[in-house]
């Protein structure tokens, strides 16, 4: 079982009785925050990026995680320079295919509207998200520095590129054309 909620994956868990995914069912539909779900449901499991996000503070949480991991495809002088800058650092940060990304939202699907780094061989490269062309990334240039590349994120940011808040990039769409 999943429960999602504002394009987040929230909690899982497994169960092979039906009583239990009826109750769980019921629980989250309900309204019930992640800690009571789980008390409920022990069969349920949740993390600490859950419950940011159950708090308002996912954009904060994955900084955090980021800044911390050991993880060898995140490359952290570019997670330290991002995160140095305000303008990025109030963006929800995500990597994916080896480039760190930024949105506007928090859940899934996130905005596409913030230029992208990829580190390569080295060197930094700023893309536009591969939505924005028909033929893949369109490159809007390559530093040889992280600190350079996130000066060319934020000539590039979207007029009134503010803070992330909760929700997904179709919530965004609504809101942008009401």
């Amino acid at each position: 079982m999943s429960f999602r909620e504002r394009g987040v994956t929230m909690a899982k868990g497994d169960t092979t009785r039906l009583d239990e995914a009826a109750t769980a069912i019921g629980v989250w539909q309900a309204g019930a925050d992640l800690k009571d779900l789980r008390s409920a449901c022990p069969f349920v499991h949740y993390g600490p990026l859950a419950e940011a996000h159950e708090r308002g503070t996912a954009v904060e949480t994955m900084w955090t995680i980021y800044r911390q991991t050991t993880a060898t495809h995140v490359d952290h002088d570019l997670i330290e320079a991002a995160y140095a800058e305000p303008r990025l650092r109030a963006l929800f940060p995500f990597h994916s295919h080896r480039s760190l990304n930024f949105s506007r939202c928090t859940g899934f699907p996130y905005t596409h509207d913030v230029p992208v780094i990829t580190s390569v061989d080295g060197k930094y490269r700023v893309t536009w998200w591969k939505t924005r062309s028909p033929h893949g990334p369109a490159d809007i240039g390559e530093t040889e520095n992280p600190h350079d590349a996130v000066a060319l994120v934020l000539v590039h940011l979207p007029a009134g590129c503010g803070p992330a808040v909760a929700g997904t990039a179709d919530d965004l769409d609504t809101s942008d054309s009401a």
